[in-house]
């Protein structure tokens, strides 16, 4: 299973670090809102030998829907905040991603958004 992967924080480096580790998953991607550690690798950056990719991707210089286009993934596991479903979720749902998300908290616009994107996905949440 092809995973991509929003937020590098604590919890989101836990997170690849399981599926860094397991060898049913492949990591193809991180999203970080942030330029710092643009292009390294996540199994790098964790100390992980792994033979996926997991490289780390900006928000600010990389295009969603590119990236969803150029390295396709079965699921979108969401650490990073609660306006993030508006950079990523119509594009996902378009191609039949799932998303996880595990923010915490979300505003009712956002809530009202993640129901439309269940009716043309699995969105947990």
């Amino acid at each position: 299973m092809k995973i991509g992967l929003l937020g590098f924080g604590k919890a989101g480096k836990a997170v690849a670090n399981v599926i860094l580790q397991h060898k049913d998953f492949s990591l193809e991607w991180v999203l970080k809102k942030t330029d710092t550690l643009n292009r390294l690798s996540a199994k790098d950056i964790l100390g992980i030998s792994a033979s996926d990719d997991a490289l780390i991707y900006s928000q600010n210089s990389t295009d969603i829907e590119t990236l969803l286009e150029d390295h396709p993934v079965d699921f979108v596991i969401d650490f990073s905040n609660e306006e993030s479903i508006h950079l990523y979720g119509k594009f996902a749902a378009r191609k039949k991603i799932k998303i996880i998300s595990a923010i915490s908290h979300y505003g009712e616009n956002e809530i009202r958004v993640l129901k439309e994107l269940a009716t043309d996905t699995l969105v947990f949440w």
